[in-house]
């Protein structure tokens, strides 16, 4: 009796082994060489594009496109720990626009957790003038996060730490 159970233990391990590797394979094959499911490098893509895009409006002072790109229920996490929302985040921008200088993406990585959601992140250098005329740099590391909506691109959250330069 213990070498026919041992035999169907066996058995049953072998089959569920292989059961396994063709479930490994075939979801390998789905996700591609990268490792990553169908769509994902096309948010990475668009995302990227995006924050260079909000960089540029920002720069621009065009505030109206750059809030079409920040969700209505956006969270913000400032670079003092406090909280934020879009309309926040757009009148600091608005406050500190006169003292820009430049604004310049040092880094930038987007990584997308599923086709519909990307994480953004990287270091900003802002470079801006004092009331005497001298330029200083902020340093912002920054996480976005962005979910394809209705069609649409939008970023819902964004924390700020302060940095010093790469």
């Amino acid at each position: 009796m213990f070498e026919l159970s041992a035999h169907r233990s066996i058995a049953g391990a072998v089959c569920a082994s292989l059961l396994f590797t063709n479930l490994v394979i075939g979801t390998a094959e789905s996700f591609g060489q990268t490792g990553k499911a169908a769509g994902y490098a096309e948010a990475e893509r668009a995302v990227t594009k995006l924050e260079q895009e909000w960089f540029a409006l920002q720069q621009a002072n065009d505030w109206s496109k750059v809030s079409k790109l920040i969700a209505d229920d956006f969270v913000l996490v400032e670079t003092d720990g406090s909280l934020g929302n879009r309309e926040s985040m757009m009148a600091g921008y608005r406050e500190e626009a006169s003292h820009v200088v430049s604004l310049k993406m040092q880094v930038l990585v987007a990584h997308a957790v599923a086709p519909n959601a990307v994480i953004a992140t990287g270091l900003d250098d802002i470079a801006l003038k004092d009331s005497r005329g001298a330029v200083t740099h902020r340093y912002e590391r920054f996480i976005d996060t962005w979910i394809l909506r209705e069609g649409r691109w939008q970023c819902v959250a964004e924390q700020l730490t302060l940095a010093k330069p790469k």
